[in-house]
């Protein structure tokens, strides 16, 4: 099913006729032409179009997807929830077959899981596996050549923040706020801002720059009281602070945090908490704030 002929669907389904739809929207030939597989339209008035017929993205695109999980939503889910259990060999085949799948479709999502696996099994050993600089400039060149992000790009850039420097990252956090201004009223926009910044302050203290971690924490702080995440996001805030008042050898309340979120019923991420603290804690030298 093409674009065109889904939203003329979801049209008659509502009982609209094409002038109710595209009233304030768009001309009547605008919508005819896209109805007709004649031509596209620009992702805004697409989201008018929805917004007019009650319809989500999410809800789009699963109905666009013909109510099935895609190739690409199995292969998130992979990697997402499997990969960190999987051994180095099948991380390796997986690998090569995204490779392929990218050199088969030119599809620069496989391009980009192959990249991420690469930056995971790196990570993993603490040594270089494999030579991503080439696959870096790969990643850099992409998202600055798109100027609208989506979740695709946010997700490439938390996942592989890693290869970047401090003051890329810091420098390109502000293009990210104004290429993804228009997904700022969907729901799921602040949830991947909020991943994003965790990734973020996480990655300021393994680097020990605190003064980027205080940045983060506060533009974190800021959103939350937009997000469902709210009471987690404001307590993450605490508990960053007083982790970098430990790694500055000042007093600090890292472990009334931690408790409060196994209190809470989180005991997984507490114990994930307390692992982060004794790994960034680990023969900590007296530092500067």
């Amino acid at each position: 099913m093409t674009h065109g002929e889904l939203i003329r669907k979801l049209r008659k389904e509502r009982g609209l006729t094409q002038q109710q739809l595209v009233a304030g929207i768009s001309s009547r030939t605008t919508l005819s032409s896209l109805e007709n597989n004649r031509t596209d339209i620009t992702t805004s008035i697409l989201f008018a179009y929805l917004e007019r017929l009650n319809v989500s993205i999410q809800e789009y695109l699963f109905y666009f997807n013909d109510n099935t999980t895609t190739e690409k939503e199995l292969a998130t889910q992979y990697f997402y929830d499997n990969v960190v259990k999987q051994r180095d060999l099948a991380i390796k085949e997986r690998i090569l077959d995204y490779q392929s799948k990218y050199k088969d479709s030119k599809d620069f999502y496989y391009c980009c899981l192959s990249i991420e696996l690469k930056l995971f099994l790196n990570k993993k050993h603490d040594r270089q596996l494999f030579d991503v600089a080439e696959d870096t400039g790969i990643i850099k060149h992409y998202l600055e050549r798109v100027t609208q992000w989506g979740h695709f790009e946010m997700s490439i850039f938390a996942n592989c923040l890693y290869i970047f420097s401090s003051d890329y990252i810091r420098a390109t956090f502000t293009i990210l706020l104004k290429r993804t201004k228009i997904l700022s009223k969907i729901d799921t926009y602040q949830n991947d801002l909020s991943i994003f910044l965790n990734n973020c302050i996480v990655l300021a203290l393994e680097r020990h720059h605190y003064q980027n971690a205080r940045f983060y924490i506060h533009e974190l702080n800021e959103i939350a009281g937009k997000t469902p995440r709210k009471a987690y996001d404001r307590l993450m805030c605490q508990y960053y602070l007083e982790l970098i008042k430990q790694l500055t050898q000042q007093s600090a309340q890292v472990n009334q945090i931690i408790q409060q979120f196994q209190a809470l019923g989180f005991d997984d991420h507490a114990n994930m908490l307390r692992q982060l603290q004794r790994r960034l804690t680990a023969g900590v030298q007296p530092s500067i704030a």
